[in-house]
């Protein structure tokens, strides 16, 4: 049935009760679901007999200019078949529709290796896959807070997100994000207007976003973070999670994206947290997987995106 605001507090309810459901960047929150579908062009509600939410589907555009649109696709491990194909064919048809407005339009769907029935159904609409990414865990159970607050690089101070702010260094920040990522996959730099949007959602954490400047003030570093939540209750995990992490290509190799991380590790135990994680794309031509794993980052889970371009049908 058509999603509506009526079931943001169900959707909650079922992502914070169902096992076998990925981990989100966001809590189970009817605020935070309503956020998280605020720029869905068409969102429909998987509901069983007794109508509580068994999943969702829901066709977002992004922000700024890019022809991108994205699609989520959540299901209860135990939705049938059938019901998977109709809401993904449902979807797509959706996509092809919007897309006779958007030049170039393209669909992508970043989805985990373990949800076959979806990516079979998107193969069969013609969707290939474009990148590949691993999300990891590391725990900080043997972590010591004194190490990590006593932690540095010469020449640099490492800056929370109060400071970043009061300094006035946020757009520094931002162009700095946009520079490093502008090399990786995806529409992931932040122009202005998805810099601000990323700013003001709930998924950004600012207790796990830093800045790293150097005698001059100069940002050559960053981190920026959200709080992960994988699992279900009662054993739910709670990580400090790095969304994106950069250094300037003039001050590489020379242990400060590893600092940064050292002081996300220290936030996160002050504020009771026993685990951080991140994502990384294997493809990533700096390599940041290799320093992950030296520093304890183990891989829990395989996600892919996959793409279908837009082509006009003529009779």
């Amino acid at each position: 049935m058509p999603l509506t605001t009526a079931h943001h507090a169900r959707i909650a309810d079922f992502l914070a009760t169902t096992d076998g459901l990925r981990g989100r960047k966001f809590a189970a929150d009817s605020r935070d679901v309503a956020e998280q579908l605020a720029s869905s062009h068409h969102a429909v509600a998987v509901v069983d007999g007794s109508d509580r939410v068994r999943g969702y589907a829901a066709l977002h555009r992004t922000h700024g200019v890019e022809p991108e649109l994205i699609a989520d696709f959540v299901f209860d491990p135990a939705t049938p078949d059938q019901v998977v194909d109709d809401l993904v064919d449902a979807t797509v048809d959706r996509f092809h529709v919007e897309a006779h407005t958007v030049a170039g339009a393209y669909l992508r769907v970043f989805i985990g290796s373990d949800q076959g029935r979806v990516i079979d159904a998107l193969r069969r609409r013609g969707a290939r896959r474009e990148g590949q990414f691993i999300r990891t865990r590391k725990p900080l159970g043997d972590e010591d807070p004194a190490s990590l607050d006593a932690a540095s690089v010469d020449g640099v101070r490492v800056l929370d997100w109060t400071q970043v702010l009061e300094g006035g260094l946020s757009e520094r920040v931002r162009r700095l994000q946009y520079d490093t990522f502008d090399e990786h996959f995806g529409n992931m730099s932040k122009t202005p207007e998805e810099w601000e949007h990323h700013l003001g959602s709930r998924a950004f954490t600012p207790d796990f976003s830093l800045a790293a400047v150097d005698d001059d003030d100069h940002v050559i570093g960053y981190v920026l973070g959200s709080t992960y939540t994988a699992g279900a209750a009662p054993t739910r995990e709670v990580s400090a999670h790095t969304d994106y992490i950069g250094v300037h290509r003039d001050h590489r190799r020379r242990g400060i994206a590893e600092l940064l991380l050292e002081k996300v590790w220290l936030k996160a135990l002050r504020r009771g947290l026993r685990v951080a994680s991140l994502g990384t794309d294997v493809d990533n031509r700096s390599k940041a997987h290799v320093l992950y794993q030296r520093l304890g980052y183990v891989a829990v889970e395989h996600e892919s995106a996959y793409r279908i371009d837009h082509t006009e049908v003529t009779t």
